[in-house]
Protein backbone atom coordinates (compact mmCIF):
# COMPACT_ATOMS: atom_id res chain seq x y z
CA UNK A 1 0.00 0.00 0.00
CA UNK A 2 1.18 3.03 -1.00
CA UNK A 3 1.88 6.36 1.54
CA UNK A 4 -1.19 7.97 -0.71
CA UNK A 5 -3.34 5.52 0.28
CA UNK A 6 -2.44 4.76 3.75
CA UNK A 7 -2.82 8.37 4.28
CA UNK A 8 -6.18 8.28 2.36
CA UNK A 9 -7.42 6.05 4.76
CA UNK A 10 -6.79 7.21 7.98
CA UNK A 11 -8.20 10.85 6.86
CA UNK A 12 -11.47 8.77 5.81
CA UNK A 13 -11.79 6.51 9.03
CA UNK A 14 -10.96 9.04 11.89
CA UNK A 15 -11.64 12.75 12.59
CA UNK A 16 -10.32 13.80 9.84
CA UNK A 17 -8.67 17.02 10.37
CA UNK A 18 -6.70 15.63 13.49
CA UNK A 19 -5.26 12.98 11.87
CA UNK A 20 -4.65 15.92 9.06
CA UNK A 21 -2.85 18.02 10.92
CA UNK A 22 -0.84 15.67 12.71
CA UNK A 23 0.50 14.11 9.65
CA UNK A 24 1.11 17.23 7.95
CA UNK A 25 4.69 17.49 9.29
CA UNK A 26 5.76 14.23 8.09
CA UNK A 27 4.41 15.35 4.83
CA UNK A 28 6.62 18.07 4.72
CA UNK A 29 9.83 16.90 5.92
CA UNK A 30 9.28 13.95 3.81
CA UNK A 31 9.08 16.92 0.85
CA UNK A 32 11.60 18.93 2.43
CA UNK A 33 13.91 17.05 -0.03
CA UNK A 34 12.18 16.78 -3.59
CA UNK A 35 12.94 13.76 -5.60
CA UNK A 36 15.82 15.01 -7.58
CA UNK A 37 17.36 13.36 -11.07
CA UNK A 38 20.92 12.86 -9.26
CA UNK A 39 22.41 9.28 -10.14
CA UNK A 40 25.19 8.38 -8.52
CA UNK A 41 26.24 6.11 -11.33
CA UNK A 42 26.64 8.63 -13.72
CA UNK A 43 30.34 9.24 -11.96
CA UNK A 44 30.96 6.57 -13.84
CA UNK A 45 30.12 7.77 -17.11
CA UNK A 46 33.02 10.85 -17.27
CA UNK A 47 36.41 10.16 -16.67
CA UNK A 48 37.77 10.43 -12.96
CA UNK A 49 34.13 10.96 -11.89
CA UNK A 50 34.48 10.11 -8.21
CA UNK A 51 37.80 12.50 -8.24
CA UNK A 52 36.66 16.02 -9.13
CA UNK A 53 37.92 18.51 -6.33
CA UNK A 54 36.06 20.54 -4.55
CA UNK A 55 37.29 24.11 -5.37
CA UNK A 56 35.78 25.58 -1.92
CA UNK A 57 37.42 22.69 0.00
CA UNK A 58 40.38 20.98 -1.86
CA UNK A 59 40.52 18.09 0.98
CA UNK A 60 37.36 16.84 -0.89
CA UNK A 61 35.51 15.91 -3.53
CA UNK A 62 32.49 16.78 -5.89
CA UNK A 63 30.38 13.91 -5.55
CA UNK A 64 27.76 15.37 -7.74
CA UNK A 65 29.72 16.99 -11.10
CA UNK A 66 27.21 18.27 -13.07
CA UNK A 67 24.98 19.84 -9.99
CA UNK A 68 25.17 22.83 -7.70
CA UNK A 69 25.35 20.78 -5.14
CA UNK A 70 28.43 19.08 -3.86
CA UNK A 71 26.34 16.12 -3.04
CA UNK A 72 24.52 15.73 -6.56
CA UNK A 73 21.15 16.71 -5.68
CA UNK A 74 18.75 19.44 -7.38
CA UNK A 75 19.70 22.50 -10.42
CA UNK A 76 22.40 21.70 -12.61
CA UNK A 77 25.64 23.53 -13.13
CA UNK A 78 26.83 24.57 -16.98
CA UNK A 79 28.81 21.23 -17.06
CA UNK A 80 25.63 19.13 -16.37
CA UNK A 81 23.44 21.21 -18.78
CA UNK A 82 25.88 20.37 -21.87
CA UNK A 83 26.18 16.84 -20.78
CA UNK A 84 22.48 16.88 -20.47
CA UNK A 85 22.21 18.11 -23.44
CA UNK A 86 24.83 15.77 -25.23
CA UNK A 87 22.52 12.90 -24.37
CA UNK A 88 23.98 12.26 -20.95
CA UNK A 89 27.23 10.62 -22.37
CA UNK A 90 31.15 11.37 -22.72
CA UNK A 91 31.94 11.29 -26.26
CA UNK A 92 34.18 14.32 -28.20
CA UNK A 93 31.30 17.19 -28.05
CA UNK A 94 30.87 16.85 -24.54
CA UNK A 95 35.10 16.79 -24.19
CA UNK A 96 35.93 19.49 -26.51
CA UNK A 97 33.47 21.82 -24.45
CA UNK A 98 34.34 24.44 -22.35
CA UNK A 99 31.44 24.20 -20.10
CA UNK A 100 32.58 26.77 -17.19
CA UNK A 101 34.04 29.07 -19.83
CA UNK A 102 37.68 29.33 -17.94
CA UNK A 103 39.27 28.31 -20.98
CA UNK A 104 40.21 24.85 -20.49
CA UNK A 105 38.44 21.93 -21.79
CA UNK A 106 36.04 19.56 -20.04
CA UNK A 107 38.14 17.15 -21.18
CA UNK A 108 41.09 18.75 -20.21
CA UNK A 109 39.74 19.31 -16.58
CA UNK A 110 38.58 15.58 -16.22
CA UNK A 111 42.27 14.19 -17.08
CA UNK A 112 41.16 13.17 -20.66
CA UNK A 113 42.91 15.91 -22.41
CA UNK A 114 42.77 13.97 -26.01
CA UNK A 115 39.01 13.07 -25.56
CA UNK A 116 40.15 9.27 -26.07
CA UNK A 117 38.28 7.96 -22.95
CA UNK A 118 35.40 5.87 -22.90
CA UNK A 119 33.23 3.95 -19.83
CA UNK A 120 35.43 1.47 -18.39
CA UNK A 121 38.87 2.79 -19.19
CA UNK A 122 41.64 4.65 -17.33
CA UNK A 123 41.82 8.07 -17.99
CA UNK A 124 44.82 9.70 -19.52
CA UNK A 125 45.53 11.25 -15.89
CA UNK A 126 43.73 11.54 -12.65
CA UNK A 127 46.33 14.24 -11.17
CA UNK A 128 45.70 18.05 -11.60
CA UNK A 129 41.66 17.69 -12.03
CA UNK A 130 40.01 20.77 -11.91
CA UNK A 131 36.06 20.65 -11.89
CA UNK A 132 34.43 21.34 -15.21
CA UNK A 133 31.34 23.06 -14.31
CA UNK A 134 33.10 25.73 -12.00
CA UNK A 135 35.32 28.18 -13.40
CA UNK A 136 38.83 28.21 -12.19
CA UNK A 137 40.20 30.70 -10.40
CA UNK A 138 37.14 30.99 -8.31
CA UNK A 139 37.58 34.11 -6.76
CA UNK A 140 39.00 35.72 -9.91
CA UNK A 141 37.09 38.40 -12.28
CA UNK A 142 36.53 36.70 -15.06
CA UNK A 143 34.81 34.24 -13.44
CA UNK A 144 32.75 36.32 -11.11
CA UNK A 145 29.66 36.00 -13.52
CA UNK A 146 29.91 32.28 -14.30
CA UNK A 147 30.26 31.35 -10.91
CA UNK A 148 27.10 33.28 -9.83
CA UNK A 149 25.62 30.32 -8.80
CA UNK A 150 28.12 29.08 -6.28
CA UNK A 151 27.31 31.81 -3.88
CA UNK A 152 30.41 32.02 -0.92
CA UNK A 153 31.99 28.47 -1.96
CA UNK A 154 31.18 27.73 1.59
CA UNK A 155 33.06 24.90 3.29
CA UNK A 156 31.69 20.86 3.14
CA UNK A 157 32.90 20.28 6.93
CA UNK A 158 30.44 20.02 9.79
CA UNK A 159 31.48 23.29 11.65
CA UNK A 160 30.05 23.38 15.64
CA UNK A 161 32.26 24.75 18.01
CA UNK A 162 30.10 23.35 20.70
CA UNK A 163 31.18 19.31 19.97
CA UNK A 164 34.55 20.15 20.92
CA UNK A 165 34.16 20.88 24.44
CA UNK A 166 35.30 17.59 26.59
CA UNK A 167 32.28 16.99 28.45
CA UNK A 168 30.12 16.41 25.29
CA UNK A 169 29.82 13.00 24.36
CA UNK A 170 28.47 11.54 20.83
CA UNK A 171 26.62 8.45 19.60
CA UNK A 172 26.12 7.31 15.92
CA UNK A 173 23.28 5.69 15.27
CA UNK A 174 24.02 3.47 12.00
CA UNK A 175 21.48 1.10 10.29
CA UNK A 176 22.99 -2.45 10.14
CA UNK A 177 24.33 -3.74 7.01
CA UNK A 178 21.08 -3.69 5.02
CA UNK A 179 20.50 -4.85 1.34
CA UNK A 180 18.34 -1.67 -0.64
CA UNK A 181 15.25 -3.39 -2.26
CA UNK A 182 14.96 -3.11 -6.27
CA UNK A 183 12.44 -0.19 -5.79
CA UNK A 184 13.00 2.84 -7.14
CA UNK A 185 11.67 4.40 -4.07
CA UNK A 186 11.62 2.98 -0.16
CA UNK A 187 11.30 4.14 3.17
CA UNK A 188 12.56 2.65 5.96
CA UNK A 189 12.88 2.92 10.00
CA UNK A 190 15.05 1.63 12.15
CA UNK A 191 14.89 1.51 16.20
CA UNK A 192 17.69 2.84 18.74
CA UNK A 193 18.05 3.65 21.68
CA UNK A 194 21.25 6.00 23.27
CA UNK A 195 23.02 4.51 26.01
CA UNK A 196 22.64 7.27 28.54
CA UNK A 197 21.57 6.63 32.70
CA UNK A 198 21.44 10.30 33.01
CA UNK A 199 19.59 13.22 31.90
CA UNK A 200 21.47 15.27 29.08
CA UNK A 201 20.73 17.54 25.90
CA UNK A 202 21.92 16.75 22.56
CA UNK A 203 23.05 19.71 21.09
CA UNK A 204 24.34 18.53 17.23
CA UNK A 205 23.47 16.17 14.81
CA UNK A 206 26.03 14.86 11.83
CA UNK A 207 24.85 13.07 8.80
CA UNK A 208 26.85 9.64 8.60
CA UNK A 209 26.42 8.80 4.63
CA UNK A 210 27.80 5.14 3.82
CA UNK A 211 26.27 5.04 0.48
CA UNK A 212 25.56 8.09 -1.71
CA UNK A 213 24.43 6.41 -4.23
CA UNK A 214 21.31 5.23 -2.94
CA UNK A 215 20.62 7.58 0.25
CA UNK A 216 17.91 10.18 -0.73
CA UNK A 217 17.18 11.68 2.76
CA UNK A 218 17.08 10.80 6.40
CA UNK A 219 14.58 11.90 9.32
CA UNK A 220 15.06 11.67 13.18
CA UNK A 221 12.75 11.13 15.08
CA UNK A 222 12.42 11.13 19.15
CA UNK A 223 9.90 9.05 20.64
CA UNK A 224 8.16 10.27 24.25
CA UNK A 225 7.25 6.68 24.84
CA UNK A 226 8.39 3.17 23.46
CA UNK A 227 6.69 2.48 20.32
CA UNK A 228 4.62 -0.37 20.06
CA UNK A 229 4.59 -2.68 17.20
CA UNK A 230 7.73 -1.38 16.34
CA UNK A 231 10.93 -4.07 15.53
CA UNK A 232 13.68 -3.52 17.88
CA UNK A 233 16.39 -5.32 16.11
CA UNK A 234 15.86 -5.25 12.20
CA UNK A 235 15.01 -2.29 9.73
CA UNK A 236 11.43 -2.61 8.67
CA UNK A 237 9.45 -0.24 6.25
CA UNK A 238 7.50 2.56 7.77
CA UNK A 239 6.29 5.08 4.98
CA UNK A 240 5.42 8.99 6.22
CA UNK A 241 5.74 9.96 10.39
CA UNK A 242 6.01 7.21 12.85
CA UNK A 243 2.84 7.40 15.23
CA UNK A 244 2.27 9.85 17.97
CA UNK A 245 4.67 8.54 20.17
CA UNK A 246 7.28 9.36 18.03
CA UNK A 247 6.28 12.69 16.66
CA UNK A 248 9.27 15.36 17.78
CA UNK A 249 11.35 15.64 14.56
CA UNK A 250 14.81 16.43 16.04
CA UNK A 251 17.67 15.41 12.97
CA UNK A 252 17.39 15.71 9.28
CA UNK A 253 19.66 15.40 6.51
CA UNK A 254 19.44 15.93 2.98
CA UNK A 255 22.00 16.87 -0.02
CA UNK A 256 24.25 19.89 0.92
CA UNK A 257 23.16 19.94 4.41
CA UNK A 258 26.79 19.32 6.68
CA UNK A 259 24.38 18.72 10.18
CA UNK A 260 22.65 20.68 13.16
CA UNK A 261 24.31 22.79 15.60
CA UNK A 262 21.71 23.90 17.86
CA UNK A 263 22.24 27.67 19.21
CA UNK A 264 23.92 27.78 22.77
CA UNK A 265 20.47 27.87 24.71
CA UNK A 266 18.84 24.78 23.35
CA UNK A 267 19.34 21.26 23.57
CA UNK A 268 16.80 18.31 22.81
CA UNK A 269 16.49 16.56 26.39
CA UNK A 270 16.95 13.26 26.56
CA UNK A 271 17.40 10.78 28.96
CA UNK A 272 14.90 9.84 31.58
CA UNK A 273 13.55 13.18 31.98
CA UNK A 274 13.10 13.52 28.00
CA UNK A 275 13.47 11.28 25.13
CA UNK A 276 15.47 7.99 25.11
CA UNK A 277 14.07 5.85 22.22
CA UNK A 278 14.74 7.29 18.31
CA UNK A 279 14.13 6.08 15.24
CA UNK A 280 16.08 6.76 12.17
CA UNK A 281 13.45 7.30 8.89
CA UNK A 282 16.25 6.86 5.54
CA UNK A 283 14.72 6.99 1.98
CA UNK A 284 16.56 5.41 -0.42
CA UNK A 285 16.40 5.77 -3.95
CA UNK A 286 17.45 3.31 -6.25
CA UNK A 287 15.70 4.39 -9.97
CA UNK A 288 17.87 1.58 -11.88
CA UNK A 289 16.41 -1.30 -9.41
CA UNK A 290 19.58 -2.94 -8.95
CA UNK A 291 19.86 -5.93 -6.79
CA UNK A 292 23.07 -5.31 -5.31
CA UNK A 293 23.17 -2.61 -3.22
CA UNK A 294 23.53 -1.84 0.45
CA UNK A 295 23.60 0.76 2.88
CA UNK A 296 24.52 1.40 6.44
CA UNK A 297 23.80 5.45 6.70
CA UNK A 298 22.69 6.94 10.02
CA UNK A 299 23.20 9.75 12.24
CA UNK A 300 26.06 11.05 14.86
CA UNK A 301 24.68 12.91 17.80
CA UNK A 302 26.42 15.10 20.20
CA UNK A 303 25.25 15.15 23.77
CA UNK A 304 26.24 16.85 27.05
CA UNK A 305 25.00 16.18 30.54
CA UNK A 306 25.53 20.13 30.94
CA UNK A 307 21.95 20.71 30.02
CA UNK A 308 21.19 23.74 28.08
CA UNK A 309 18.96 26.61 29.45
CA UNK A 310 15.53 25.79 27.09
CA UNK A 311 14.19 23.11 25.42
CA UNK A 312 13.55 24.11 21.97
CA UNK A 313 11.45 22.72 19.13
CA UNK A 314 10.92 23.36 15.29
CA UNK A 315 7.34 24.87 14.52
CA UNK A 316 6.08 24.85 10.56
CA UNK A 317 4.32 28.06 9.23
CA UNK A 318 2.83 28.71 6.04
CA UNK A 319 0.27 27.79 3.47
CA UNK A 320 -0.87 23.82 2.62
CA UNK A 321 -3.12 25.07 -0.47
CA UNK A 322 -1.42 25.93 -3.44
CA UNK A 323 -2.95 26.45 -7.00
CA UNK A 324 0.01 28.21 -9.49
CA UNK A 325 -1.38 28.98 -12.56
CA UNK A 326 1.47 27.81 -15.36
CA UNK A 327 3.15 30.41 -17.90
CA UNK A 328 3.25 33.48 -14.99
CA UNK A 329 6.50 35.26 -13.91
CA UNK A 330 5.03 36.40 -10.38
CA UNK A 331 1.97 34.46 -8.20
CA UNK A 332 2.22 35.43 -4.70
CA UNK A 333 0.37 32.97 -2.12
CA UNK A 334 0.60 34.12 1.76
CA UNK A 335 0.40 31.64 5.12
CA UNK A 336 0.06 32.41 8.36
CA UNK A 337 0.13 31.71 11.79
CA UNK A 338 -2.52 33.90 13.18
CA UNK A 339 -3.51 35.72 15.63
CA UNK A 340 -6.52 33.80 16.59
CA UNK A 341 -4.06 31.10 16.80
CA UNK A 342 -0.66 33.05 18.59
CA UNK A 343 -3.61 33.50 21.54
CA UNK A 344 -3.65 30.05 22.22
CA UNK A 345 -0.27 29.57 22.89
CA UNK A 346 0.77 29.29 26.37
CA UNK A 347 3.37 31.64 27.19
CA UNK A 348 5.49 33.83 24.70
CA UNK A 349 7.37 32.16 21.75
CA UNK A 350 11.17 33.38 21.14
CA UNK A 351 12.39 32.83 17.91
CA UNK A 352 16.06 31.20 17.26
CA UNK A 353 16.39 30.43 13.86
CA UNK A 354 14.37 30.15 10.37
CA UNK A 355 14.86 28.96 7.21
CA UNK A 356 12.16 29.65 3.89
CA UNK A 357 11.21 26.48 2.08
CA UNK A 358 9.63 26.03 -1.56
CA UNK A 359 10.35 23.97 -4.24
CA UNK A 360 11.03 24.88 -7.72
CA UNK A 361 9.14 27.33 -9.05
CA UNK A 362 10.39 29.64 -5.84
CA UNK A 363 11.45 32.64 -6.83
CA UNK A 364 11.61 35.00 -3.86
CA UNK A 365 9.74 35.59 -0.27
CA UNK A 366 9.64 36.53 2.97
CA UNK A 367 8.69 35.65 7.21
CA UNK A 368 7.22 38.68 8.86
CA UNK A 369 6.34 39.10 11.94
CA UNK A 370 2.85 41.48 12.83
CA UNK A 371 2.67 42.79 16.52
CA UNK A 372 -0.50 43.49 17.79
CA UNK A 373 0.13 46.79 17.96
CA UNK A 374 0.24 46.85 14.29
CA UNK A 375 3.96 47.60 13.75
CA UNK A 376 6.10 44.69 12.39
CA UNK A 377 9.83 43.21 12.42
CA UNK A 378 11.17 41.06 8.95
CA UNK A 379 12.55 38.36 10.16
CA UNK A 380 14.27 37.42 6.63
CA UNK A 381 13.47 38.44 3.42
CA UNK A 382 15.05 36.17 0.37
CA UNK A 383 15.26 38.01 -2.86
CA UNK A 384 16.70 35.20 -4.72
CA UNK A 385 15.76 31.87 -3.71
CA UNK A 386 17.19 28.75 -4.36
CA UNK A 387 15.78 25.98 -3.20
CA UNK A 388 19.37 23.31 -3.52
CA UNK A 389 20.70 26.63 -1.23
CA UNK A 390 18.56 27.00 1.42
CA UNK A 391 19.37 30.77 3.43
CA UNK A 392 19.56 29.52 7.19
CA UNK A 393 18.68 33.04 9.31
CA UNK A 394 19.74 33.08 12.80
CA UNK A 395 19.26 35.29 15.12
CA UNK A 396 22.00 35.92 18.13
CA UNK A 397 19.02 38.01 20.14
CA UNK A 398 15.59 35.21 19.73
CA UNK A 399 12.88 36.74 18.32
CA UNK A 400 9.97 37.35 20.77
CA UNK A 401 6.28 36.20 19.52
CA UNK A 402 3.67 37.27 21.80
CA UNK A 403 0.42 36.19 22.32
CA UNK A 404 -2.22 38.08 19.67
CA UNK A 405 0.81 39.02 17.15
CA UNK A 406 1.11 37.19 13.87
CA UNK A 407 4.11 35.37 11.66
CA UNK A 408 3.18 35.95 7.63
CA UNK A 409 5.09 33.99 5.15
CA UNK A 410 5.09 35.04 1.76
CA UNK A 411 6.09 32.86 -0.83
CA UNK A 412 6.81 34.35 -4.91
CA UNK A 413 6.77 32.07 -7.67
CA UNK A 414 7.99 31.79 -11.36
CA UNK A 415 6.30 29.49 -13.27
CA UNK A 416 7.00 30.77 -16.96
CA UNK A 417 8.54 27.65 -17.56
CA UNK A 418 5.41 25.54 -16.70
CA UNK A 419 2.75 24.37 -19.00
CA UNK A 420 -0.03 22.98 -16.48
CA UNK A 421 -1.37 24.30 -12.83
CA UNK A 422 1.36 23.63 -10.04
CA UNK A 423 -0.50 22.60 -7.05
CA UNK A 424 1.01 21.52 -3.11
CA UNK A 425 2.44 18.01 -2.89
CA UNK A 426 5.47 15.78 -2.20
CA UNK A 427 6.98 16.10 -5.58
CA UNK A 428 10.12 18.32 -7.08
CA UNK A 429 7.31 19.03 -9.55
CA UNK A 430 4.79 20.35 -6.45
CA UNK A 431 4.99 23.54 -5.15
CA UNK A 432 5.63 24.40 -0.89
CA UNK A 433 5.36 27.16 0.98
CA UNK A 434 6.52 27.02 4.50
CA UNK A 435 8.69 28.88 7.17
CA UNK A 436 10.12 26.63 9.75
CA UNK A 437 11.00 28.22 12.99
CA UNK A 438 13.44 27.09 15.92
CA UNK A 439 12.37 28.27 18.94
CA UNK A 440 11.62 27.86 22.76
CA UNK A 441 10.26 27.22 25.39
CA UNK A 442 9.00 23.89 23.58
CA UNK A 443 5.02 23.91 23.59
CA UNK A 444 3.50 20.23 23.13
CA UNK A 445 1.50 20.28 20.02
CA UNK A 446 2.73 23.19 18.44
CA UNK A 447 4.87 21.67 15.43
CA UNK A 448 2.72 23.06 12.79
CA UNK A 449 0.27 26.44 12.58
CA UNK A 450 -0.70 27.45 9.67
CA UNK A 451 -3.39 27.99 6.56
CA UNK A 452 -5.21 25.59 4.57
CA UNK A 453 -6.75 28.86 2.02
CA UNK A 454 -7.98 31.38 5.11
CA UNK A 455 -8.44 28.09 7.20
CA UNK A 456 -6.37 28.32 9.99
CA UNK A 457 -4.63 25.53 11.68
CA UNK A 458 -3.63 26.38 15.15
CA UNK A 459 -2.01 23.12 16.38
CA UNK A 460 -2.72 19.62 16.36
CA UNK A 461 -5.94 19.87 17.27
CA UNK A 462 -7.25 23.79 16.65
CA UNK A 463 -9.17 24.82 13.35
CA UNK A 464 -10.50 28.29 13.02
CA UNK A 465 -11.79 30.67 10.84
CA UNK A 466 -12.36 34.48 11.46
CA UNK A 467 -16.01 34.61 9.87
CA UNK A 468 -17.74 32.08 11.78
CA UNK A 469 -17.73 29.56 14.51
CA UNK A 470 -15.75 26.87 12.54
CA UNK A 471 -15.55 24.49 15.71
CA UNK A 472 -19.11 24.16 16.14
CA UNK A 473 -19.82 23.88 12.31
CA UNK A 474 -17.21 20.78 12.37
CA UNK A 475 -18.60 19.51 15.55
CA UNK A 476 -22.11 19.12 13.99
CA UNK A 477 -20.69 17.66 10.34
CA UNK A 478 -18.72 14.93 11.91
CA UNK A 479 -21.79 12.55 12.45
CA UNK A 480 -23.93 13.58 9.56
CA UNK A 481 -22.96 10.06 7.36
CA UNK A 482 -24.65 8.12 10.19
CA UNK A 483 -27.96 10.39 11.23
CA UNK A 484 -28.81 10.86 7.91
CA UNK A 485 -28.55 7.48 6.76
CA UNK A 486 -32.14 6.36 7.03
CA UNK A 487 -33.23 9.64 5.31
CA UNK A 488 -32.69 13.64 5.14
CA UNK A 489 -36.19 14.29 6.64
CA UNK A 490 -35.04 12.12 9.78
CA UNK A 491 -35.68 14.50 12.57
CA UNK A 492 -31.96 13.75 14.13
CA UNK A 493 -30.19 14.36 9.97
CA UNK A 494 -32.51 17.60 10.19
CA UNK A 495 -31.86 18.78 13.15
CA UNK A 496 -27.98 18.28 12.71
CA UNK A 497 -27.46 19.76 9.56
CA UNK A 498 -30.01 22.88 10.90
CA UNK A 499 -27.56 23.35 13.35
CA UNK A 500 -24.76 23.22 11.58
CA UNK A 501 -26.04 25.69 8.93
CA UNK A 502 -26.87 27.85 11.52
CA UNK A 503 -22.75 28.77 12.12
CA UNK A 504 -22.82 30.21 8.74
CA UNK A 505 -19.73 28.47 8.13
CA UNK A 506 -21.11 26.93 4.71
CA UNK A 507 -21.30 30.88 3.09
CA UNK A 508 -17.69 30.82 2.74
CA UNK A 509 -15.73 29.10 -0.14
CA UNK A 510 -12.79 28.40 1.52
CA UNK A 511 -14.12 26.64 4.36
CA UNK A 512 -16.47 24.83 1.35
CA UNK A 513 -13.51 23.92 0.03
CA UNK A 514 -11.84 22.28 3.28
CA UNK A 515 -15.13 20.56 4.13
CA UNK A 516 -15.07 18.83 0.76
CA UNK A 517 -11.23 18.00 1.16
CA UNK A 518 -11.25 17.07 4.85
CA UNK A 519 -15.00 16.00 5.06
CA UNK A 520 -15.51 14.45 1.60
CA UNK A 521 -18.48 11.83 2.53
CA UNK A 522 -19.70 14.74 4.58
CA UNK A 523 -19.66 17.18 2.46
CA UNK A 524 -21.53 15.46 -0.25
CA UNK A 525 -24.21 14.55 2.26
CA UNK A 526 -24.51 17.80 3.67
CA UNK A 527 -25.28 19.69 -0.20
CA UNK A 528 -27.80 16.65 -0.47
CA UNK A 529 -29.73 17.05 1.76
CA UNK A 530 -29.82 20.82 2.86
CA UNK A 531 -31.13 22.68 -0.03
CA UNK A 532 -34.78 22.25 -1.65
CA UNK A 533 -34.12 23.45 -4.65
CA UNK A 534 -35.30 22.85 -8.36
CA UNK A 535 -33.95 19.18 -8.59
CA UNK A 536 -31.18 18.22 -11.07
CA UNK A 537 -33.09 16.58 -14.17
CA UNK A 538 -33.18 12.95 -13.48
CA UNK A 539 -32.20 13.06 -9.86
CA UNK A 540 -33.85 14.25 -6.92
CA UNK A 541 -32.05 15.71 -4.09
CA UNK A 542 -34.30 15.19 -1.15
CA UNK A 543 -33.95 11.89 0.12
CA UNK A 544 -37.51 9.06 0.50
CA UNK A 545 -38.23 9.34 4.39
CA UNK A 546 -37.90 5.85 5.22
CA UNK A 547 -34.67 5.11 2.58
CA UNK A 548 -31.74 3.89 3.97
CA UNK A 549 -28.59 5.67 1.70
CA UNK A 550 -25.24 3.20 1.29
CA UNK A 551 -22.18 5.18 1.24
CA UNK A 552 -21.78 4.24 -2.66
CA UNK A 553 -25.47 5.91 -3.32
CA UNK A 554 -24.35 9.20 -1.20
CA UNK A 555 -21.04 9.74 -3.10
CA UNK A 556 -22.90 8.70 -7.05
CA UNK A 557 -25.77 10.85 -6.19
CA UNK A 558 -24.64 13.57 -4.08
CA UNK A 559 -21.68 14.43 -6.22
CA UNK A 560 -23.97 15.40 -8.91
CA UNK A 561 -25.78 17.37 -6.68
CA UNK A 562 -22.58 19.26 -5.28
CA UNK A 563 -21.60 19.91 -8.67
CA UNK A 564 -24.82 21.76 -9.03
CA UNK A 565 -25.47 23.60 -6.20
CA UNK A 566 -22.16 23.77 -4.13
CA UNK A 567 -21.54 27.79 -5.19
CA UNK A 568 -25.37 28.31 -4.14
CA UNK A 569 -24.42 27.13 -0.53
Amino acid sequence: MSDRQTMLLLILNAPRYQVALALLPFVVMTTLFPRVVSYSSYRSSIPNGDRVPNPCDSTTVWNGVGHRSTMGAGLLNPFGNDFRLNGKVWNGTICQQDSDGDGYSNGYELGDPDCTWSTGQTPARATQLSHPGICDPVGSAKCTHMNSWLGNCASTKFDCPAINDPNVKNYTMRFPRTTIPAEETTYMCYRFEIPSNSTSDIIAIEPYIDNMKVIHHMLLYGCTDKPRGVPEDKPYRCGMGQGNTCSSLIGLWGPGILGQCLSNQLGFRIGPEGLQTFIIQIHWNNPMEETNLTDSSGMRVYYTSQLRRERGEIMMVGQSNLEIPPGKDNVTFYGKCSASCTTLFTRPMNITASVLHMHLLGASGSIILHRKDHTKLNLEIVDKYDYNSPTIKEYETPITVMPGDHIEVKCVYDSTGRGTTTRWGEGTMDEMCYAFLTYYPQMEGYNYCGQWKSVDMCDNNALLHETCDLPTFIRYVRPVVSVCAAGCTASACADTIKKAMSTGCQRNPDVRAFLLAFFPTEGYVMAYCAYDQPPVTGISNRCPPRHRLSHASIFLVAFLVVARRLMMV
